[in-house]
């Protein structure tokens, strides 16, 4: 038998088990709500990451896809392809083709920028002065957005080279295309430290100008908006301009090189000037160089250059010098100076040619696609080349082995023969533009040390007049490449 006291401690055992059944229930509820608590947080930060990168690459999407737009256009602006566009002309409100929209609309959608009602309205062109004298006026339509008034644009449809109309549709909507005006974009926006003026900029080369004799390439801006089926929007803005080589042509013909010896030619036709003379579609008026030009201060090129041409014809050799035979020790350019920095030069034009490099180890006769007035080429001979008959070449002809010209042929633009540096005339040869003779190479291919010696030599000089002309203008065309590069690129807020 138990005693009572063991019956009391019993009892008191199953009162303190009864009290603590509960708590258990308890803690595992508690664990359960903290641990959905938890799981709710995490599905939560899930679905806000998912989101925010939902949105940015959404975001990314119609930012490329704007630069695709800048890119269409920006590719179309170049000449002798299929697709070329006509290139606005004037400031923007001189006349209605002062503005050129690219349009792109998705399975035949509307897409007005002109229009203050459409959805993909051009509301950024105001945000721009165009007050060089145009007759742009922006109002505010109904609508809120504000607006040119009158005819100011015409408008295209994008190529499907660079926006199909199946499959992997662009998301830009449109893309626009006119001539840079100088203050146009606020303050800080001008140019040539003018910041009154309310020009037209242009390209020199090597950068934005508003007036001068190599002033000469317009500077087109360029902006498009794209916008996502998500409505995502994004608008992008690029200032483009033309590639040229930067090239000053010491005089109409430039030995440069160390012993230099030029034989002239003893036709009465014959002749080299450095006076300037139009051609390639435009006037003369370009300031006069030498007819002949030598490394300055090298007395014994001048000498040498000076005796090979006949005494009877001093006078056909005229330029911006005061006496005849017009040859002078001129100051040759950074990239002339010297055989490595030479050879560096022409290897950057190499990279720029518009057809494939010719090897001629032995020599090249002729060329297949010599250029046009129209569609100027860029040519590197790697090697020897011999051209006759009647040929009219246009652009760039760079020539690494012995460059012979024989019959009547005429190249207008630039001729370096760069390498063996040996120049030969045989009839009745025509070169507007400049000739550069240098000797960069030794027999076997490899770089001087420096400078060897440049020759020139004049076979012919045939029965009508022929010879070397300086032609600043046939310069310009020859070096104006046909790509568009950036200037500048910024992101607009829309």
């Amino acid at each position: 038998m138990y005693s009572r006291e063991n019956k009391n401690m019993k009892t008191s055992y199953r009162k303190i088990s009864n009290e603590e059944s509960g708590v258990a229930l308890v803690a595992v509820m508690l664990a359960l709500l903290l641990i959905t608590a938890i799981a709710a947080g995490i599905i939560i930060l899930t679905n806000t990451e998912t989101n925010t990168s939902s949105n940015f690459k959404d975001e990314q999407r119609a930012f490329f896809a704007a630069k695709s737009g800048i890119e269409e256009a920006r590719d179309r602006l170049r000449l002798g392809n299929t697709y070329t566009l006509t290139r606005p002309t004037g400031l923007v409100g001189a006349s209605a083709n002062s503005v050129l929209y690219i349009l792109n609309p998705l399975n035949g959608e509307s897409v007005q920028p002109w229009n203050s009602a459409n959805k993909y309205v051009d509301d950024e062109i105001c945000n721009e002065n165009f007050s060089g004298g145009t007759s742009l006026t922006c109002t505010t339509a109904s609508s809120g957005k504000k607006l040119p008034s009158g005819t100011y644009y015409t408008s295209i449809t994008a190529n499907s080279t660079f926006a199909p109309g199946t499959g992997s549709v662009l998301d830009w909507k449109w893309a626009r295309v006119n001539l840079k005006q100088s203050n146009a974009f606020g303050t800080g926006y001008y140019v040539n430290g003018n910041s009154a003026s309310t020009g037209q900029v242009y390209w020199n080369g090597n950068s934005e100008c508003l007036s001068g004799s190599k002033c000469t390439l317009p500077v087109y801006v360029i902006t498009a908006l794209a916008v996502t089926p998500s409505g995502s929007r994004r608008m992008v803005q690029m200032e483009a301009a033309e590639d040229q080589i930067t090239f000053t042509a010491p005089a109409a013909l430039t030995l440069d090189g160390n012993n230099d010896t030029f034989a002239g030619g003893n036709s009465s036709n014959y002749v080299v000037t450095g006076v300037d003379q139009g051609g390639c579609g435009s006037g003369a008026g370009a300031p006069s160089v030498p007819a002949i030009g030598v490394p300055a201060g090298n007395t014994t090129d001048l000498t040498n250059v000076i005796s090979g041409i006949p005494n009877n014809r001093t006078g056909n050799y005229t330029g911006s010098g005061s006496t005849t035979p017009d040859v002078e020790a001129v100051t040759l350019p950074s990239s002339m100076t010297d055989p490595t920095t030479l050879q560096s030069w022409v290897s950057e034009l190499k990279n720029d040619v518009t057809q494939p490099v010719l090897n001629c180890p032995t020599g090249c006769s002729g060329l297949t696609n010599p250029g046009t007035q129209a569609a100027p080429q860029i040519i590197f001979v790697n090697g020897g080349l011999t051209m006759s008959g009647n040929t009219v070449g246009h652009g760039i002809l760079v020539i690494t082995g012995n460059a012979v010209f024989k019959g009547t042929v005429e190249w207008d633009g630039l001729v370096l023969v760069v390498g063996t540096g040996s120049f030969t005339m045989d009839g009745t040869n025509t070169f507007k533009g400049a000739v550069v003779v240098a000797n960069s190479v030794n027999s076997t291919g490899g770089t001087l040390s420096v400078l060897g010696a440049a020759n020139g030599n004049v076979a012919g000089g045939g029965n009508s007049t022929g010879g070397i002309f300086y032609s600043a203008s046939c310069l310009n065309q020859a070096t104006q490449l046909t790509t568009f590069h950036s200037v500048s690129f910024r992101e607009l807020m829309n």
